[in-house]
């Protein structure tokens, strides 16, 4: 394959059948060809999502952001990020006390910006109707 979509297709495809790990390497063979591909990078953010890899995530959700600032399911999505982040701080928060409000305290931060990003999404979402 050497075409930017079919990658994309494919990595669609290996999404489907819970192979996240194999979409990740098509989506970034589609995203050499055109890293233009907001919806390459949204998916990659689902497929490193499902990995529990929160930050790499939220990054492909920022970079498809930065480039169509409109992708209603992008700030959907990079707000189920951060929420479920926001949750690992939190539960770090109940096995370390010694930093638990430390960590809580971030953790309020980052739910912060997830319902930021839930309204970005809803109010982009109402427009479209």
């Amino acid at each position: 394959m050497s075409d930017a979509n079919s990658w994309y297709q494919q990595g669609n495809e290996m999404m489907m059948q819970k192979k996240n790990e194999d979409a990740i390497i098509a989506y970034d063979k589609a995203l050499e060809i055109d890293p233009s591909n907001t919806s390459a990078w949204n998916n990659k953010g689902i497929a490193m999502l499902r990995l529990k890899k929160y930050q790499e995530a939220i990054d492909c959700y920022d970079k498809a952001l930065e480039l169509n600032p409109n992708h209603a399911n992008a700030w959907y999505n990079k707000a189920k990020a951060l929420r479920d982040l926001a949750q690992t701080y939190l539960d770090k928060a109940n096995t370390d006390r010694v930093s638990a409000a430390k960590l809580i305290n971030q953790a309020l931060a980052i739910f912060d910006s997830a319902h930021a990003c839930y309204d970005k999404g809803d109010a982009l979402s109402s427009q479209k109707m």
